[in-house]
């Protein structure tokens, strides 16, 4: 199994660390299912004792400048780990000001999420500041558990109070804010 990633763009890198930030006040531990194509966080806790059940997918093309996976087989191209999303947010904090990072699977003593963010310096010689996350590696028998759920068609109407009433409301409000919500 091989991961590798890179972010350049700072945009880009600030949308996926308020992603990573949202859901580590979900949870303290997440799945993620690396993919080809998409990276998915996961969590299923049970419904059933008053739990959360997340399913997050992001396209890896809207934030990556580079990304290089290997599964565990060529008719299982996927990588599942199981790491507290708090970890991955702390080391994407020191990233702000980050000209580049760098996100890779490593086994150092034990299987690790590796994160170098290269930081500007006045000098050429550029600093690189690295985290080691430690990560499960989920194995491939219990890959069911993390399937994507099943969400019902939607039927979605919103009423609305008559245009007149709504109008001389919203344009009592505007001296207050230019939005409401």
């Amino acid at each position: 199994m091989r991961f590798r990633a890179k972010i350049v763009d700072l945009a880009c890198l600030n949308h996926f660390s308020r992603v990573i930030n949202t859901i580590t006040k979900l949870t303290k531990t997440c799945t993620l299912r690396l993919t080809v194509s998409k990276l998915y966080f996961i969590l299923t806790d049970k419904v059933a004792n008053g739990g959360v059940s997340m399913w997050c997918e992001l396209c890896q093309g809207n934030f990556f400048d580079e990304f290089q996976m290997e599964g565990v087989a060529a008719d299982h191209n996927e990588i599942y780990l199981e790491f507290m999303p708090e970890n991955l947010s702390r080391a994407l904090k020191t990233a702000q000001s980050a000209t580049a990072v760098k996100i890779k699977l490593t086994n150092k003593h034990s299987p690790c999420l590796k994160v170098a963010v290269e930081l500007p310096s006045l000098s050429s010689i550029s600093r690189i500041v690295t985290h080691d996350i430690p990560v499960r590696l989920i194995p491939r028998r219990l890959w069911n558990d993390f399937r994507e759920p099943s969400v019902p068609d939607f039927d979605v109407s919103i009423y609305l109070p008559v245009l007149k009433t709504m109008k001389s409301v919203v344009e009592r409000m505007k001296n207050l804010s230019n939005c409401i919500v």
